[in-house]
């Protein structure tokens, strides 16, 4: 701070506290400071006064600021400074020690401290632009912090979005003041004393009403800096300093990223204003700071917008009116303030006029222009405009002052932007960039991917993957494309193939390869399969296998740029950019279900419950998004729903949508009647649906019926085709008769496109005998009526051995086919987990043992080895017999799957499951009470026993089965004690601890185990039809890959299996893949199905955006009818007003006519006595002088 060191006197000031020249009292000045050897010597601040540590510092609270709440926050950061303080140490202040960063836009307010002549609905309209421009860009405002004048207006719309928003500190906007010390009211409330430390805040009223002259700081200002240079009652002392700070500002970078040339923007807005205001305009233009003047708003702001608008035509007229407007200038500033503005005008890229306008009705107007006025000051420099836009993610901005009709770009030219709109989340941008031309082909390289993902910020969920994915590795790491394929991978299933992973030597470089030979792919395809399921030979086996299917379906994986951008932004959660790039993919479903699966899976990894809720509602969104497409194209073409839903799709891992959303337990998306129709389709395999369904049983027996009596959809298919193929030929013979006799030629179309071609192409429209009995044979649904019947026999046998024929003397033959029976079983799970679509065993074999069925199967396996085992050895028949019955036991649960494929059956199941879940909870509390009573009777009623199995029976035994009736009151009250079994003591205690047990056990646990119970069976039967379908598919999918004959006679299938299977290696998979649920489509019915797929997919968008913009227009209609209903009721109030002021002036207007009326009567009287007494005079006149009578 400065002080006053040379006390001189004001000659005109009262002799007995006289007043210094610096504007203050003697009696205000420090004794040392009081004595001046030259005391005529003019004053000057240079001369009289001198720097001092400051004394006025911390945090303000303003007490009895109107407009905020109980409980709001009212503090406020201020800090009294030198006006020669550098500017340099006044951003350290606020970047360290108030903490408030950088900004990426500054919006200087200047104008004066009157209020400014706007109309109400005017200031409207500027509170909300300006809270707009600071909101959208992440703004710091700075004003001269009064509270008065268009100051205290923007603290008052500070204040207001502060109290909209809830008042915290993330969307609070930044308002610094920096005004005058010496014209502040309550100055020594802010000056703390040498003692005083700066713990708490100082108080600041602001209800005091008494006038002072001064001015007060506003409450609703966020920081201020008071500038003082030792004077007192002086205006403008802070704007050199103020300038030079707003310079400090915008000489900082945008952000902090290394590179960053753009440094932050400014602009100054001027309101109204005084002399002051002109100057400081003049030195925001020296500075080449753009300023926005707001025409109309008075005063100064009005001048300079008068001198902007002529500068074109500025001639000595329009000096002379310059002149005659600045009023309260002093004559010899005159001349220095018209150089100031005409120095301003001759730079017109940094002058901007703005005229309010309150018929828009929106707050665009000074929003715009602010920002309009920043763009315009880096004229010709389109580059920097379009990175000021993203900076403050203004889309609208760029829309419409960057990309015109008149830019030309060149390629390459927005590459940067491209990677600053991707790394920052500015999908608007993005996709304005593309909208706009630029190929995304030539910018997403595989190098610049990398870098985009090395990018990411270390606090993602995709980073912790990263880290956790390299822990093995020492110091830090380069993230690499193999790397994120390893992610995708685990995100998805082990059977999905990303891209990244087909070729290690390409992906896995920070900088990737241009150009890999065939060689090093084969190479480094071996080296990828790092499961060690097969040798070199089995993967080179693999590798040739795979490759010949590429080569057949036409359609290999290829890089393509919208898909990978796609994926990044699933993997970083960006819900908007992911939306807009699924939109432009050419297999939205794929999409949408992996990127479904991916979210659901990076949930179950997230710590933070916040994100994970916001994944799972993010992949909610891409299942409701798949369902639409799905439903748009099922309408429109069933069949090709069905390939769509089959095909392998290399560019999505070379999965199918349907095991995608299986993985994904997308419900709903199976539950779609196409999925669902498609599902029984593949579930009848071949046979038609117009066939009887118990027929079908009667068949199954007599194979000779099948060929005569069965239909199948090949068969009805190729009549359709052989009728369609007559149809045109037809037509294309009649097209060559009428070509013959118009003279034509005749060619050789005929030949070509024949009946006998057509005949060799369809063949016979019936199959024959051992075709039908394959397809019906084949069939899932006779496969699993078949394997449900030969395990009902299977039970049977085995029931019928356990109950009658099983004993030590000797093994029967039954026996001994119930073993060769169990071991077809072995068998059968076996070639399940080598049937497995994972190209590793081990991933094969952890996931045929994570269903739940596997396990009981493999339970009941091994069972039965033990009982088999313990039944051969001597002496062991017992214990065998009952192993085996357990066994049993499993062997009867495992009958339960079967059940799935009924739509009434299938959804009990799931209940049992959930219900057996809430059960396992239930004992555990259960527990609690069972064994405190049980040990509490024990040691009250039997103490001292060491017997360890009548202590068991007396905790656990009693306590168990009391809660189901049996009380063994025969044992707490006996009616005979002997020495071997004693009296219990205190049996009356026992008593009434077994009542209280009964009664929390019977009544309390036991109706909420029925309440538990019943919750669960409302949540399922909600959803029965989901479940079931979701679960009739696994069941499907089971009998799909399941032989035609079933056990014990399905040896046959699995030694033909099994030699295959020895030839190709246990990675050779070519030929497992059951052709129902995935196909392998051409490439030119490939290209169809993607441009059919994405074009109804379009449709389902266009239809989307033309409901929201329906629902937009209905809302912004609302709005206006609001408006219009709030400007009517207005209008009545007014009409209201003017009612009433005339009902009180008719009431006026009567007492005022009743005055008169009663002045005229009185009138009336008067001259009525005045008749009188004139009378009254004659009569006495005549008395007193009778002589002058006649």
């Amino acid at each position: 701070m400065r002080v006053c060191k040379r006390f001189t006197i004001e000659t005109t000031s009262d002799p007995a506290d006289p007043l210094c020249q610096c504007g203050k009292k003697k009696s205000r000045h420090e004794p040392q400071y009081l004595q001046n050897n030259d005391p005529s010597k003019p004053w000057s601040v240079k001369t009289h006064t001198g720097k001092s540590p400051t004394n006025a510092y911390g945090e303000i609270e303003f007490v009895g600021a109107a407009g905020w709440g109980q409980g709001q926050q009212k503090l406020r950061k201020y800090v009294r400074v030198d006006y020669e303080t550098d500017p340099k140490t006044l951003m350290d202040l606020i970047q360290k020690q108030w903490n408030l960063g950088q900004p990426k836009l500054l919006i200087s307010v200047t104008g004066g401290a009157d209020n400014f002549p706007l109309k109400s609905n005017l200031k409207d309209v500027f509170r909300k632009g300006l809270i707009e421009a600071a909101r959208s860009t992440d703004a710091w405002i700075i004003t001269g912090g009064s509270n008065c004048g268009v100051m205290k207006y923007v603290g008052e719309a500070v204040r207001d979005y502060a109290i909209a928003e809830g008042g915290s500190a993330t969307t609070s906007i930044v308002a610094i003041g920096i005004a005058t010390w010496g014209i502040l009211d309550q100055q020594e409330a802010l000056i703390r004393s040498k003692s005083e430390l700066p713990s708490g805040p100082v108080s600041y009223r602001m209800d005091q009403q008494e006038w002072t002259g001064k001015v007060r700081l506003d409450p609703n200002h966020t920081h201020f800096i008071l500038v003082e240079d030792g004077t007192t009652g002086e205006f403008g002392k802070e704007i050199k300093l103020r300038s030079d700070l707003e310079k400090q500002i915008s000489e900082q970078k945008v952000t902090q990223e290394s590179g960053e040339r753009l440094n932050i923007p400014t602009v100054c807005v001027v309101v109204g204003g005084g002399p002051n205001t002109i100057q400081t305009v003049y030195r925001a233009v020296k500075n080449g700071t753009p300023c926005l003047i707001i025409d109309q708003s008075g005063r100064a702001a009005n001048i300079l917008a008068y001198a902007f608008n002529n500068h074109g035509t500025y001639s000595e007229s329009v000096r002379g009116e310059i002149k005659k407007r600045l009023l309260g200038v002093k004559f010899s500033d005159l001349d220095k303030h018209q150089h100031w503005i005409e120095e301003c005008i001759r730079q017109p890229d940094l002058i901007n006029v703005c005229k309010l306008d309150s018929g828009r009705g929106v707050s665009t107007d000074i929003d715009r222009a602010i920002l309009h006025a920043l763009l315009k000051a880096k004229k010709g420099n389109c580059i920097d405009q379009l990175r000021l836009a993203m900076v403050w993610n203004r889309v609208d901005v760029a829309k419409s002052e960057i990309f015109k009709d008149d830019n030309d770009w060149k390629m390459g030219e927005l590459n940067e932007s491209v990677r600053y709109a991707i790394e920052h989340d500015l999908p608007s941008f993005l996709e304005l960039f593309i909208e706009n031309g630029v190929s995304m082909k030539d910018y997403l390289t595989e190098e610049e991917l990398t870098i985009l993902y090395g990018k990411i910020k270390q606090t993602s969920l995709l980073s912790r993957l990263l880290k956790r994915l390299n822990e093995k590795k020492v110091g830090e790491y380069n993230v690499t494309l193999w790397m994120i394929g390893q992610i995708i991978q685990q995100l998805t299933m082990d059977t999905y193939k990303p891209l990244y992973l087909s070729n290690k030597k390409r992906f896995n470089q920070e900088y990737p390869l241009t150009a890999v030979s065939e060689k090093e792919v084969l190479h480094e395809s071996d080296n990828s399969d790092h499961c060690g399921c097969s040798s070199r030979l089995f993967a080179i086996l693999n590798h040739n296998s795979q490759k010949s299917e590429e080569q057949q379906s036409g359609a290999q994986t290829q890089f393509y740029p919208i898909r990978e951008l796609f994926l990044y932004a699933i993997l970083l959660n960006r819900r908007e950019m992911a939306r807009k790039l699924w939109e432009r993919i050419g297999e939205p479903i794929a999409a949408a279900l992996t990127a479904s699966k991916m979210l659901k899976a990076m949930a179950s990894k997230e710590s933070d419950q916040d994100q994970e809720k916001s994944m799972i509602e993010h992949a909610d969104i891409y299942e409701k998004l798949a369902i639409e497409v799905l439903k748009e194209c099922y309408n429109q073409g069933e069949d090709r729903t069905n390939d769509m839903m089959k095909r392998e799709m290399p560019n999505w891992g070379q999965a199918t949508c349907l095991d995608m959303a299986f993985q994904a337990k997308n419900k709903k998306f199976i539950a779609q009647s196409a999925i669902q129709n498609l599902l029984k389709e593949i579930w009848m395999g071949e046979i038609s649906d117009e066939n009887n369904f118990w027929k079908l049983w009667l068949y199954m027996f007599f194979p000779p019926m099948v060929a005569f009596l069965v239909r199948f959809r090949k068969n009805e298919h190729r009549k359709e085709f052989q009728q369609h193929a007559e149809t045109a030929n037809e037509h294309k013979l009649m097209v060559v008769r009428s070509d013959i006799e118009g003279g034509t030629p005749v060619t050789e179309a005929v030949g070509e496109h024949g009946d006998s071609d057509v005949n060799n192409r369809v063949g016979s429209p019936f199959l024959s005998v051992l075709q039908n009995l394959k397809l019906f044979y084949n069939a899932p649904i006779i496969k699993f009526r078949f394997n449900v019947l030969a395990y009902l026999a299977f039970l049977f046998l085995f029931s019928f051995i356990i109950l009658t024929e099983f004993s030590e003397e000797q093994v029967r033959w039954k026996e001994w086919f119930l073993i060769a029976w169990v071991g077809t079983l072995y068998l059968e799970e076996f070639r399940q987990i080598a049937h497995g679509e994972s190209s590793c065993l081990k991933d094969r074999l952890y996931h045929w043992i994570k269903d739940c069925w596997n396990m009981i199967d493999l339970a009941t396996l091994l069972l039965f080895l033990m009982g088999v085992i313990l039944r051969f050895i001597p002496g062991m028949i017992g214990p065998a017999r009952i192993v085996l019955a357990l066994d049993l036991i499993g062997f009867h649960m495992r009958l339960l799957q079967s059940f799935f494929v009924s739509e009434r059956l299938g959804p009990k199941l799931i209940m049992i499951a959930r219900m057996m879940k809430d059960l396992l909870f239930f004992v555990c509390i259960l527990a609690v009470f069972l064994i405190s009573y049980g040990i509490a009777s024990q040691a009250i009623m039997f103490p001292n026993v060491t017997d360890p199995l009548t202590i068991f029976r007396g905790v656990f035994y009693k306590a168990y089965f009391q809660m189901y009736g049996e009380l063994f009151l025969e044992d707490i009250q006996p009616e005979e004690c002997t020495l071997d079994d004693p009296c219990p003591e205190y049996s009356w205690m026992g008593i009434i601890l077994l009542s209280i047990y009964m009664m929390l056990s019977n009544v309390l646990l036991l109706n909420l185990l029925i309440a538990m119970f019943s919750y669960t069976f409302s949540n399922v039967q909600e959803n029965t039809d989901e479940h079931w379908k979701f679960q009739r598919y696994e069941v499907l999918k089971e009998y799909i890959n399941r032989p035609a004959i079933p056990p014990p006679l399905i040896l046959i299938s699995l030694i033909e299996y099994f030699v295959r299977f020895c030839i190709c290696g246990c990675s050779c998979r070519s030929s497992c893949t059951p052709s129902e649920l995935k196909i392998i489509l051409g490439e030119e019915k490939v290209k169809e199905l993607v441009l059919w797929e994405k074009n109804k997919a379009d449709d389902f968008i266009a239809k989307e955006n033309s409901k929201q913009n329906v629902e937009d227009r209905v809302q912004k209609n609302f709005v206006m009818m609001e408006k219009l209903l709030g400007n009517s009721l207005t209008d009545s109030d007014r009409l209201s007003k003017i009612e009433h002021q005339m009902v009180r002036t008719n009431y006026a207007m009567e007492g005022i006519r009743e005055s008169l009326i009663t002045t005229e009567r009185s009138s009336e009287r008067l001259s009525k006595m005045e008749h009188q007494l004139e009378r009254m005079n004659a009569l006495i006149t005549n008395k007193l002088c009778p002589e002058e009578e006649p």
